[in-house]
């Protein structure tokens, strides 16, 4: 969900670097991101597993084939934060093979997304700085749809979020360093209804460190 949800799609075709901890994804990848490991040590696998389907959902979903499309998206990065390069480099690996997009309001067209998955898989919904924009109700409602569809297979929502804005994970607060605040980076599994919620760590808003409290499996 939001402008960038195509290129978040991206996630295992990027080279993420953890400096001493490891990195993964592939090492000839254009786009590659730093990410210091400031606290606990973060299980890094060279690759992620494989993916069966990845569908992103956005209001008004940009369409990198139009280049006017392409460097509005481009002109959405902030300046002075040294994301232009990655961004631009992001752009382009996208147009190599588009993801798929779905344009609509993340509850309208959520339920649909998920029926439409193998069954024999795990559905992983990821949201990062999406879920602070939907209202108290709409989150509530996005909660629900994951607890009917965790009936037919297992869930696993993955959130980076503000603090104090997925319930899961409400008593959490805000983590500083460098003098930015951290996103709550979470993991809450739910089966059959049964919901099962993990502090995973505190990440920087645009991950540029992560301070990881999970205990490793």
């Amino acid at each position: 969900m939001g402008a960038s949800a195509g290129l978040n799609l991206l996630c295992d075709r990027y080279r993420i670097d953890y400096g001493e901890h490891g990195a993964t994804g592939p090492a000839d990848s254009a786009v590659e991101i730093r990410c210091r490991v400031i606290g606990g040590d973060p299980p890094i696998a060279r690759q992620l597993p494989a993916l069966v389907s990845r569908v992103g959902i956005d209001r008004a979903p940009v369409d990198l084939r139009r280049p006017e499309d392409a460097r509005w998206l481009l002109a959405c990065v902030w300046p002075d934060t040294g994301r232009l390069e990655r961004t631009a480099a992001s752009i382009r690996l996208a147009q190599e093979s588009l993801p798929r997009l779905v344009a609509g309001d993340a509850n309208d067209v959520l339920p649909a997304v998920l029926s439409d998955l193998p069954v024999a898989t795990v559905a992983i919904v990821v949201t990062t700085w999406a879920f602070a924009y939907l209202s108290l109700e709409q989150r509530r409602r996005f909660v629900e749809i994951l607890e009917i569809e965790s009936h037919r297979r297992p869930i696993a929502w993955l959130s980076a979020e503000g603090a104090g804005v997925v319930e899961a994970f409400a008593h959490e607060s805000a983590y500083r360093h460098d003098e930015t605040q951290s996103d709550v980076l979470g993991a809450v599994v739910i089966r059959r209804g049964d919901f099962r919620a993990q502090l995973l760590g505190y990440v920087h808003q645009h991950g540029s460190w992560i301070d990881w409290r999970a205990a490793r499996p």
